[in-house]
């Protein structure tokens, strides 16, 4: 599965478990670099993929100069889900980040061990566990290979592709620069 229909099989999943909702899609034109503090809550307090996944971390993830990034957000109550992937210029390498937000780490538990359950049945694969990473970590092969990091209430899934690179790898390295902003 291609990495940008894998992030909206995913995104679709998740705004399931969020019962609908306002979705807002960007993709910056303007030439203008977005303004991140490096931080993944914004000033109105919720929380951006982005502040997370940087556009300096991407660089150093890919090997150099990306695109600007392609981001959704999408708020209901309490909980928030923020979509960045950074792409290099030919398309070939990309690194993304799916985060869930939920309004408690009881709920973000429970969501991410509903997920596990059903890895199998969505990516055609057993998801294996990966130690190291956040509260809770497993990789999803198959069909989706993507990385599921839970971290308080944070539910993050990373996908990474550098070329022929093993993807479990090049995912634990993105998911390490991304949960050193968090919170």
């Amino acid at each position: 599965m291609k990495p940008g229909i894998t992030f909206t099989v995913i995104l679709l999943l998740l705004l399931a478990g969020c019962g609908g909702a306002k979705t807002e899609e960007t993709k910056n034109t303007s030439g203008i670099p977005p303004q991140s503090t490096g931080s993944s809550k914004p000033s109105s307090g919720k929380l951006d993929a982005c502040g997370l996944l940087t556009k300096a971390d991407a660089e150093s993830l890919l090997g150099g100069s990306v695109k600007e990034p392609t981001t959704t957000r999408n708020e209901n109550g309490g909980t928030v889900v923020s979509q960045c992937r950074y792409s290099n210029a030919a398309g070939d390498k990309q690194v993304g980040l799916l985060a869930r937000q939920s309004p408690t780490t009881a709920e973000a538990k429970q969501v991410f061990g509903n997920a596990r359950s059903a890895a199998k049945d969505l990516s055609g694969a057993d998801p294996q566990t990966v130690s190291g990473l956040g509260d809770d970590a497993y990789w999803t092969g198959g069909n989706l290979s993507q990385l599921n990091v839970l971290k308080d209430d944070f539910w993050l899934i990373v996908t990474a592709r550098q070329g022929k690179a093993d993807r479990l790898a090049a995912s634990k390295e993105a998911a390490s620069k991304i949960l050193s902003h968090l919170p």
